[in-house]
């Protein structure tokens, strides 16, 4: 078979009505979610004057990552996919709207309970979306400009996102968030209500959800997982990654807010800065595609992020982080397009779900460990250095890829390695 030009897949994925369909839906919904990611660190740090109380709402969304996303990874391949997203959207709608009720300090805790239980609905989306996509793009050649047009939708939302977000908010309160993100979700339900896609072996001939076949579910995802060199290697890849992006997730806000004196528009700014680097990224993929491994786009897109992160820590002006902030954003798509991709072509269809879930837990853990300490310590050992420390870390995970991640050349088939296979019996 002729391996189409990267160019090529563009078009034959602007005329897949369930890929754009997808594509369009997530974009709007990831708009109203940047709505939500700036108001709420906005309102507790406004309430409590605490980075520990910012990074308590970080620590709340992430926690169900680690302790529901490898069981829920399990029903995923059990269930269908495009219903669970539309299910998971409409929760997730309604639970939004219960952060209207936040007004005082005494208050902010309805933030941590809504963010851990659509944290928990989300568990089930995102392993979803992710498995679906390579049902809705029947070409493995066209997966690495899918995920790359799916990246440019955190791109559109970067910059639409934090614009929309910071002057909304200034005009209108932090409350007009909360809506506009739960209409966003019921966009995303409607669209993804039009997508047609081909039903699977798990979801035709899998046996009842009983514990035991759950658990027997589970063990099989997690022995594929730890069975191939190229999982292992992306899987400490990005617990390596999130030890560095959980600690600077948990002060942003607080630094720029503390450091430069920057208000709701100024957040907006950097994040539509770094949304911009992404569009850029975004076209450049499409010509280095063809010309580097998909683990050397991801390693050198980790570099750059690392770097442009520990050098906020030394910004001497606003100016200066709203440059860093568009770096950051050239890096983003090529790391990120590269490490889904791989993932997809080192997983068959029947366990993406369990195996995308479990990758998600581990890295999510490494995520939470330094959000703890960034909440704990923020204070204590200055904003800067946290920024500077924790951007290393992730500069360090992208070096870490180029030694260690094994690159798949072919797309797996669903037939376990030898070592899942005795373990599912």
């Amino acid at each position: 078979m002729t391996t189409p030009t990267p160019g090529s897949s563009y078009p034959r994925l602007l005329h897949n009505r369930s890929f754009m369909a997808l594509w369009i839906g997530q974009m709007i919904s990831f708009i109203g979610d940047y709505f939500v990611y700036l108001a709420i660190p906005i309102v507790v740090n406004r309430l409590t004057g605490s980075a520990m109380m910012v990074g308590l709402s970080l620590i709340s969304s992430a926690i169900p990552a680690l302790v529901l996303g490898p069981i829920a990874g399990v029903f995923v391949d059990r269930w269908d996919r495009r219903k669970t997203m539309i299910f998971s959207d409409i929760i997730r709608a309604g639970l939004v709207l219960f952060c209207l009720l936040v007004h005082t300090q005494e208050q902010v805790w309805i933030f941590y309970v809504v963010a851990f239980l659509m944290s928990s609905t989300s568990q089930f989306f995102f392993p979803s979306r992710g498995a679906l996509l390579p049902l809705i793009v029947p070409e493995s050649e066209d997966w690495l400009a899918a995920n790359g047009m799916m990246q440019i939708i955190q791109t559109v939302g970067m910059v639409a996102g934090p614009s929309l977000a910071g002057f909304a908010i200034g005009l209108y309160g932090e409350r007009v968030a909360f809506i506009v993100n739960s209409c966003g979700f019921i966009i995303s339900a409607v669209a993804v209500l039009t997508i047609r896609s081909q039903k699977t072996a798990s979801q035709e001939d899998h046996q009842p959800a009983t514990v035991r076949n759950v658990w027997r579910d589970l063990r099989e995802g997690m022995a594929y997982l730890f069975a191939s060199r190229t999982l292992v290697g992306i899987m400490i890849c990005m617990c390596v990654l999130m030890l560095g992006i959980g600690a600077i997730n948990v002060v942003w806000v607080p630094y720029l807010q503390r450091t430069f004196g920057v208000g709701a528009a100024g957040l907006g700014i950097v994040d539509s800065s770094q949304g911009i680097g992404m569009v850029i990224g975004g076209l450049l993929l499409g010509f280095i595609a063809s010309k580097f491994s998909k683990k050397t786009m991801v390693s050198a897109g980790g570099i750059v992020i690392g770097m442009a992160m520990a050098a906020m820590g030394l910004a001497p002006a606003f100016s200066f982080i709203i440059a860093m902030g568009f770096i950051v954003g050239l890096g983003i798509v090529p790391a990120n397009s590269g490490l889904a991709t791989m993932m997809q072509m080192a997983v068959p269809d029947l366990k993406r779900g369990r195996v995308g879930s479990s990758l998600n837990a581990f890295s999510t853990a490494a995520s939470l460990i330094s959000m703890a300490f960034a909440a704990l310590m923020g204070d204590l050992i200055g904003l800067r250095t946290i920024y500077i420390v924790f951007g290393s870390f992730i500069g360090l995970a992208g070096l870490l890829c180029i030694w260690i991640v094994e690159e798949p050349h072919e797309q797996a088939r669903d037939t376990p390695p030898i070592a899942a296979a005795k373990l599912g019996n």
